[in-house]
């Protein structure tokens, strides 16, 4: 996920004068930096990249390395990503599942690492471990990232690209709005789009 690696100046400035102790005390600026996060992401989740309309009912900061685990990391910029708030994928569904600090040696970061190293996208919507990728298998089960819901969506995308013939890359990507790193993989992979595969073995 491309994101400028310096935070925003209001951010940094607040952090300094405040001194905040624990996250409610940046309130203040809370919502102003959901938002420059959400734009920085591009309007989608940083886990799912399903697409986020940026209300406070449909997303939140979310601490990739949790609170309660890392209290030192509570105002880290590099750690703070926007999720979707659904309970049964994403951001709040790790936050159920991690119990330790040594769990995240096993998780992609996206900030730091690309999903596409270790995950990739079947034609039936699935995500599948790159060559078993054991980073890849525990990111997908952490994140819950083949939820039913999930799986559905994509395959409302696959379908819809099976339409764009004469789209070109970056048009698919921008009218599709979500989903972006499949739509790149599977736009490379246009004959079994178009002739309907359902390939789960890749």
């Amino acid at each position: 996920m491309k994101r400028n690696p310096d935070p925003p100046s209001f951010y940094t400035n607040y952090i300094r004068r405040q001194k905040p102790q624990q996250w409610d005390d940046i309130a203040p600026v809370r919502k102003d930096l959901r938002n420059h996060l959400w734009s920085e992401q591009g309007g989608i989740c940083a886990y799912t990249e399903i697409r986020l309309p940026g209300s406070d009912h449909n997303c939140h900061i979310d601490h990739y390395k949790t609170r309660h685990l890392f209290p030192e990391l509570i105002f880290d910029y590099h750690n703070l990503l926007v999720s979707c708030n659904s309970e049964n994928y994403g951001a709040k569904y790790k936050d159920k599942r991690i119990k330790s600090k040594k769990e995240y040696e096993y998780l992609v970061n996206p900030v730091d690492e690309s999903f596409a190293d270790h995950i990739e996208y079947a034609m039936s919507g699935e995500l599948v471990a790159i060559n078993g990728s054991a980073k890849g298998e525990y990111t997908i089960t952490t994140f819950n990232l083949n939820g039913k819901s999930l799986i559905e969506r994509r395959r409302i995308v696959i379908d819809c690209l099976r339409q764009m013939i004469d789209y070109s890359e970056d048009d698919a990507v921008k009218d599709i709005g979500e989903f972006e790193s499949m739509v790149h993989q599977l736009y490379h992979e246009r004959e079994s789009l178009l002739h309907g595969e359902n390939n789960t073995d890749r």
